[in-house]
């Protein structure tokens, strides 16, 4: 590698987090060469930043766990799942369509500690972010627009 620039380099498309990343530190005082563990480097990248994918969006059934946030679209009474994800995940279900009497309601894996089975959704802009851990969708917050939580409704749980 020592006689190819960058650029010469193959692409990797398909990188594990096991895999090495060349990153250069200490530039002010003169730059040093080293390795990172991709699983290294990305553990120390924002959070905030990792929410930069298209929202999935989902009109009933299974909900994307590989999307950071899913746009819950209920017309009528419809019923979702969310299944398992990796410890530390986060994810974000904002309620985008709420028409003909909506009655949504998200059936997430859960631990028997979790305390609660369901969250039901039947307004535009509630909301519902949750941690993955504990072999369980644990809730962080439940939400809605300024005019539901003034009027004290938002997302129920079961």
């Amino acid at each position: 590698m020592a006689d190819k620039k960058v650029t010469a380099l193959s692409e990797e498309t398909s990188p594990a987090s096991v895999d090495l990343a060349h990153i250069i530190t200490d530039i002010a005082t003169g730059a040093t060469n080293k390795k990172i563990l991709l699983s290294t480097f990305f553990n120390k990248v924002p959070t905030w930043l990792g929410l930069a994918a298209t929202p999935a969006t989902v009109t009933s059934g299974a909900i994307d766990i590989t999307t950071p946030i899913t746009f819950v679209s209920v017309t009528g009474t419809q019923a979702y799942s969310l299944a398992a994800g990796a410890a530390g995940q986060i994810k974000i279900l904002v309620c985008t369509v709420a028409a003909s009497t909506p009655v949504g309601v998200v059936t997430p894996a859960a631990s028997a500690t979790d305390g609660y089975n369901t969250i039901t959704f039947n307004a535009v802009g509630e909301t519902a972010t949750l941690i993955y851990t504990n072999s369980g969708w644990m809730i962080l917050s439940l939400g809605g627009t300024s005019t539901a939580i003034a009027a004290g409704t938002g997302p129920v749980t079961a």
